[in-house]
């Protein structure tokens, strides 16, 4: 169905619609012609479906107010008859997700294709930003019953990391008794495949482990040898989840030599993750992991990546070359996020500080500024989780670092509490290689109290 050009109708506006920006199950997304604003257009044409979305969109349209905050493009206002849909806000220079999984059929050069997306970190970014959303969805009592690559819209400039769901007519409470099938063919859980299930929290959170599993990937997880090669039936067997997943690391009936290599784009945590969700949870879903899991595993993954300095490709810190253009890592600074006690004793706050796994990992290289959010300096969530706190460089043979919002923060050689340096606006250095005067600490608040703070540990390049 071609709608563009085509005027609709709302209780205060006509529009005309533009080009089509996405298209799913239920319907497609339209540009409006001189207007910041796209339409949703739902298709069904039964009568009695259609009352049935006109009352589940007017209650979406209530909730507004509650949604305003998330990365949802709200519904603006309703279509008049014979059209059904709505008028929503989208922020220009937008795509679907589906363009940085869905690879042309020109390209000679899957890597080029995929840095010139924004490679690894981005896409492990937008991912984390997306199950962060679903995430705060789901603390509201909703679920979004059907995510998909073509229902959420990404920034098109990849130095940019901005995401919206687009189909907010998806949103309902959990277990509506009319989402019972509801999902987009290839991300339905095998419980609504095999409608057994209504859509739920963990529905929701194996349809985003395909998305994230294609974006990284560049394949379906379900996907393997067995099935595209096989008979037709096979793929809905797949997705009943009857057959393995193509990475099981026993049944190796569906795997698959397709795809972008694990290592490259898989960080070991992401790694379990996906064994967790497509292997036991695939027909239990009480073994699933929720997407919270999702959102903080992505987040650690894209803290710890480095740019090769030769083809300007992202990757794990971990990995000894550049593995798309095998040149020799560089040498990068390792920060550990840890907790801080005010103890009274030197030797308990050492022994305190060496006993702690970290709460995060992150990798910052020369000529790779990193910003500090609140994300990291307080553990926050939500809206004002990723306000720039600090930036830091990695320069010769120092570290350079200052404050961006205005707050004041503190560096002390650990053991030297008494040698506190304050950090502000203006830029200070420390030695990034301090050798027998041991590390600085970076605390994020008063020495005084329980706070996180920062450690710093060289670590050389080359093979």
């Amino acid at each position: 169905m071609n709608l563009e050009g085509t005027r609709i109708v709302t209780d205060n506006h006509t529009y005309e619609l533009g080009r089509e920006l996405g298209r799913g199950g239920q319907g497609a997304v339209f540009s409006i012609k001189g207007s910041k604003r796209a339409v949703k257009v739902l298709f069904n044409r039964s009568s009695t479906r259609r009352d049935l979305l006109r009352q589940q969109l007017r209650h979406v349209h209530q909730m507004s107010s509650d949604l305003r905050e998330l990365a949802i493009a709200r519904p603006l206002e309703m279509l008049q008859p014979p059209h059904l849909g709505y008028v929503m806000e989208l922020v220009t220079g937008m795509v679907p997700l589906s363009k940085l999984i869905d690879i042309p059929r020109n390209v000679n050069s899957r890597a080029e294709w995929y840095l010139n997306g924004g490679g690894l970190r981005r896409r492990l970014l937008l991912l984390a930003r997306c199950a962060e959303v679903l995430s705060q969805l789901h603390g509201k009592g909703l679920v979004y019953s059907d995510p998909s690559p073509n229902n959420i819209f990404v920034s098109t400039d990849i130095d940019a990391y901005e995401i919206r769901l687009i189909d907010a007519d998806n949103l309902h409470f959990e277990n509506a008794p009319s989402t019972k099938s509801f999902h987009t063919p290839g991300y339905g859980a095998p419980e609504l495949v095999l409608g057994r299930s209504g859509v739920n929290t963990l529905t929701d959170a194996h349809a985003f482990a395909v998305i994230a599993f294609q974006t990284l990937c560049l394949i379906h997880p379900l996907m393997g040898d067995l099935v595209t090669d096989g008979e037709p039936e096979l793929e809905q067997q797949a997705l009943e989840g009857s057959l393995p997943w193509i990475d099981h690391p026993e049944d190796r009936r569906n795997a698959t030599d397709h795809g972008l290599p694990r290592d490259f784009v898989l960080s070991p945590k992401l790694k379990k993750l996906c064994q967790r969700c497509f292997g036991e949870g695939l027909r239990e879903s009480i073994k699933r992991p929720g997407i919270s899991q999702w959102t903080e595993d992505l987040y650690s993954a894209a803290d710890f990546i480095i740019e090769c300095p030769d083809c300007q490709s992202t990757y794990y810190a971990n990995q000894k070359a550049c593995p798309w253009c095998d040149y020799p890592r560089p040498t990068f600074v390792q920060l550990v996020i840890k907790c801080w006690e005010p103890l009274p004793e030197l030797q308990e706050r050492q022994k305190f500080l060496l006993g702690q796994r970290g709460l995060a990992t992150l990798a910052m290289a020369e000529h790779q500024p990193l910003t500090l959010t609140n994300r990291i300096i307080s553990g926050r969530t939500g809206i004002d989780s990723h306000t720039p706190a600090i930036e830091l460089q990695l320069e010769n043979d120092d570290i350079k670092i200052r404050s961006l919002n205005g707050q004041c923060f503190w560096l002390t050689p650990e053991g030297e509490q008494q040698m506190t340096v304050e950090v502000r606006e203006a830029w200070k250095r420390f030695p990034a290689n301090p050798g027998r005067s041991g590390t600085w600490l970076l605390h994020f608040a008063p020495l005084e109290r329980s706070h996180r703070l920062a450690t710093f540990k060289l670590i050389p390049g080359g093979r």
